[in-house]
C-alpha cells in the first residue's frame, strides 16, 4: 500500500532548489479536483471564490487550478452536459486546468467545447494524437510572479480511455486516434512528464508544479498513479493530484535524486480546497483548508439561476421507499463495486423492464456496471433528482444479442479485480452468479485495461438465466446502456454482439419510469436478492 512508501502529514514544508529564484511575496496556489458537479455542496463554487478573494488580500500572487473531473457525476452536469458548470467555473476565474477521464463523459466533440470554452484552456502532456504523433495542447504553462517563474505541468491518466467512454477516443473504424501515453509499464507516461518538466526547466522556471489527474492507489493500473512516477522523476516541487479521490494534505515520496516530492489531493466534492504555498525563502508547502467563512454573492446567484432553469423537473414525484437503497456505505465508501446491493438490483430489473416495451420484446439478462451508480436513495420520497444522482452520465439503454459464451466472459472481466473495488463489476438482473475471490483472475487485458484473452480457471461459477445453466452456445438478449454494450466501457467489449434495439431510452428516464409503477418501493428490495454471490474472501 501507498502507506509502506510514503509518509502521510498534517502539513508539508519542502525546500526549492538552490538556483529557485525565491519570490518576494508568497505565491498561492489554490487548487481544486473531482469536484463532480458539486457546485453549491460542502465549500462550494460560492465558498471558493470567496476563499480565493480574501487569499488575494494578502498576496498579489494567487493562481487557481483544477486537477479535473468537473463537468460530470451530478444533475448540473447531466442536465446541461456540462456547460453550466463551465459557466460557473468561468465565472471563478481558473487560471490552469487539467483534463480528467470524466471530462470526456459527453463524447468528443463536447470535449473539444470544454477545451475551446474554458477560461485558461486545458493543459496535458500527454494527451496524443496517434494519427500525428503530437500533443493536443501545451504541455505546461510558466507563470510569472515578480523575478520568479513557476511552471505547471498538465498530466491526465491514461485510464481515461476506459474509465470514459472508449468509443470516444477511436474513429469510425474503431481504431484508436487518440492516447494517453499509457502502456504496461508507466514508462511512457513517466518520459512524457519528465520531459516537460525538464522542457520547463530549460525555459527558465525556478519551481515546477504537476497538476496531475493520476490518483494515489494501487491497483491494475498503478503504474500510472503517483506512487509510481514520483521515485523515476526529478525536478517536481510538489505534485497536485486527482482522480482517486483521497484527502492528503502532503504525501511525502523520494524522487529519483532521493529529494522529497510533497503530493497532495482534496478528496472530492469540495470537502476541502486545496492549498500550495511557495514561501519568500523558497519553502513549498501543501494544506488543505476544510472550511471557509463566507460565500462570493455573484457566484452564489449564479448557481441559484442556473438550478432555477430545471428545478421543477427535478422535483417531480416518483416513488416513496420505506426503506434506504445503497450504492455506498455511511463512510461514503463505495458497496456497489465489490458486492450486490439493493440499489443495484432494482437498477438492473429497471433496465430489464424497459426492455418489455421494445419491439423485439423482454431481454434475457440485463447488466449495469457498478461505476454508473453513483449515490443513495434514503428512505422517504424519491424524486426525478434522486433517479439524475443515481444515474448521471446520460447513457442510453439498448438491447444485443450475444452468446452464452460472451456472457461468461464479461462476467469474468467484470470480476477480475474482486475482492478490490471495480466499477467494472456487473450487476444483474434475470440471472444469478457465484463468485471465488481466493481464485486469481485468468482474465488478460490490454495496455488500455480492455478484455482480450481468459486463460485460466475462471472465478466466476453456476451461472444461470431465469433460473436455468447458462448455455455457452446459446444465443440471449442482453439490455444494458450504450457504455457497457456498445463503447467498450469499463473494459467490456462483447465480441459479436448483434445490436437489435439501439438507444431507446436514457438509463435515468428508464429507472425513473419503473420507479413510477410502485406506489412505494417494494419489501422485496429492502435486500439483496442473492444474484451475485462472492466465495472465497
Amino acid at each position: 500500500m501507498k502507506k509502506l512508501f510514503a509518509l502521510l502529514m498534517a502539513l508539508g514544508l519542502l525546500c526549492s532548489p538552490v538556483w529557485a529564484e525565491n519570490p518576494d511575496k508568497d505565491i498561492i496556489i489554490l487548487f481544486t479536483n473531482d469536484v463532480h458537479c458539486a457546485v453549491d455542496e460542502n465549500i462550494g463554487y460560492a465558498g471558493l471564490a470567496y476563499y480565493k478573494h480574501e487569499t488575494e488580500k494578502l498576496t498579489p500572487y494567487v493562481t487557481l487550478v483544477d486537477a479535473g473531473d468537473w463537468s460530470s457525476g451530478g444533475i448540473i452536469g447531466t442536465i446541461s452536459q456540462g456547460r453550466y458548470v463551465l459557466e460557473i467555473i468561468n465565472a471563478i476565474g481558473y487560471d490552469f486546468a487539467v483534463p480528467g477521464n470524466h471530462e470526456f463523459d459527453y463524447g468528443w466533440g463536447q470535449f473539444e467545447s470544454f477545451a475551446r470554452n474554458l477560461k485558461p484552456g486545458f493543459t496535458s502532456c500527454n494527451i496524443r494524437d496517434l494519427r500525428t504523433g503530437k500533443l493536443l495542447f501545451a504541455p505546461y504553462k510558466i507563470f510569472t510572479y515578480g523575478k520568479t517563474k513557476v511552471a505547471f505541468v498538465g498530466a491526465t491518466t491514461p485510464e481515461s480511455i476506459v474509465k470514459s467512454t472508449p468509443s470516444t477516443f477511436m474513429d469510425e473504424n474503431g481504431k484508436y486516434i487518440y492516447d494517453f501515453d499509457g502502456e504496461t509499464t508507466g514508462e511512457k507516461l513517466i518520459a512524457s512528464i519528465q520531459k516537460a518538466v525538464d522542457d520547463a526547466r530549460a525555459e527558465g522556471a525556478d519551481f515546477v508544479i504537476v497538476v496531475g489527474h493520476l490518483g494515489e492507489y494501487e491497483d491494475v493500473t498503478d503504474v500510472w498513479a503517483v506512487p509510481h512516477i514520483v521515485p523515476k522523476t526529478r525536478g517536481i516541487d510538489a505534485f497536485i493530484d486527482g482522480h482517486s479521490h483521497e484527502i492528503t494534505p502532503a504525501l511525502v515520496f523520494k524522487n529519483a535524486d532521493g529529494k522529497d516530492t510533497l503530493v497532495v489531493q482534496t478528496g472530492t466534492g469540495l470537502v476541502n480546497i486545496g492549498k500550495v504555498t511557495i514561501t519568500t525563502a523558497g519553502e513549498v508547502r501543501t494544506e488543505l483548508v476544510n472550511s471557509v467563512d463566507g460565500k462570493d454573492e455573484n457566484i452564489t446567484a449564479l448557481v441559484n439561476s442556473l438550478k432555477a432553469r430545471y428545478e421543477d423537473t427535478l422535483s417531480a414525484h416518483l416513488s416513496k421507499t420505506a426503506f434506504d437503497l445503497r450504492a455506498k456505505d455511511d463512510k461514503g465508501d463505495w458497496l456497489v463495486r465489490d458486492r450486490e446491493t439493493n440499489l443495484c438490483d432494482i437498477i438492473a430489473d429497471a433496465l430489464m423492464h424497459s426492455s418489455e416495451g421494445t419491439k423485439t420484446g423482454k431481454a434475457d439478462v440485463a447488466f449495469m456496471n457498478a461505476g454508473g451508480i453513483r449515490q443513495n436513495i434514503m428512505a422517504g420520497e424519491i424524486t426525478f433528482r434522486d433517479a439524475l444522482n443515481v444515474l448521471p452520465f446520460g447513457n442510453t439503454v439498448c438491447i444485443c444479442e450475444v452468446s452464452g459464451q460472451v456472457i461468461l466472459d464479461e462476467l469474468e472481466h467484470g470480476v477480475r479485480l474482486l475482492p478490490v473495488n471495480s466499477g467494472g463489476l456487473l450487476h444483474v438482473s434475470g440471472m444469478t452468479y457465484t463468485v471465488d475471490a481466493s481464485i486469481p483472475t485468468p482474465v488478460k487485458v490490454d495496455d488500455k485495461n480492455m478484455l482480450i484473452a481468459i486463460e485460466g480457471e475462471r472465478k466466476v461459477k453456476d451461472v444461470k438465466i431465469n433460473g436455468e445453466p447458462l448455455d455457452p452456445e446459446k444465443t440471449y438478449k442482453v439490455v444494458s446502456i450504450n457504455y457497457i454494450l456498445r463503447e467498450a466501457g469499463d473494459g467490456h467489449i462483447f465480441r459479436g454482439a448483434k445490436l437489435i434495439e439501439p438507444d431507446y431510452a436514457v438509463e435515468a428516464d428508464a429507472f425513473a419510469h419503473y420507479l413510477k409503477t410502485f406506489e412505494e418501493v417494494p419489501e422485496t428490495y429492502r435486500a439483496p436478492q442473492g444474484r451475485l454471490k462472492i466465495i472465497g474472501e
